[in-house]
């Protein structure tokens, strides 16, 4: 496994980039924390389309960790695959507003890939919930074009969480 020089709580980390990302949710802040928290949730939005979450993990609690398998499209050659998770431990979770976790990229044949922190504050507003998803980026930074991609993929898996809350939504 890489060294990586990171602490094992990555807000005492020096950043290097942000993202940041806002949308609007029709759904209740209880609702969207659910489908951030909870595995068989995570299993139908995670990852940017055509990538599929075919196990997940969450153990949430400050300090606890989480783990979401990645599988890839078929259209991408399959050299050019790795076997590939997310995971990290939770800093902060005050239900239903907050979440803070890292978010670890980790390659099952070289170890840990890059870190970042996820900063997730969800807002009551009229229309739903404002989602505010901020992620800070550290040495060592993410593939050119991971990093290029990471606000398309996010709002990739943002769409898939809207098509996912408006199915629950049916069905109540």
């Amino acid at each position: 496994m890489p060294d990586l020089h990171l602490p094992a709580d990555l807000r005492q980390a020096s950043p290097r980039r942000e993202l940041v990302v806002r949308r609007t949710l029709k759904a209740t802040p209880e609702r969207l924390f659910e489908a951030f928290t909870e595995p068989e949730q995570l299993k139908r939005w995670w990852w940017p389309s055509g990538f599929a979450a075919p196990a997940a993990e969450v153990d949430l609690r400050v300090g606890g960790t989480y783990r979401i398998a990645m599988t890839w499209p078929e259209f991408i050659p399959q050299e050019s695959q790795f076997s590939h998770h997310m995971g990290g431990e939770y800093y902060e979770i005050d239900r239903p507003r907050r979440l803070v976790m890292s978010g670890r990229a980790v390659n099952e044949e070289q170890g840990e890939l890059f870190a970042t922190l996820i900063e997730l504050t969800l807002e009551a507003v009229p229309e739903g919930t404002l989602l505010t998803m901020r992620q800070t980026y550290f040495d060592p930074m993410p593939p050119k074009a991971a990093l290029e991609g990471a606000e398309q993929g996010w709002a990739e898996q943002l769409d898939k969480l809207e098509r996912l809350l408006g199915a629950a939504g049916a069905d109540r």
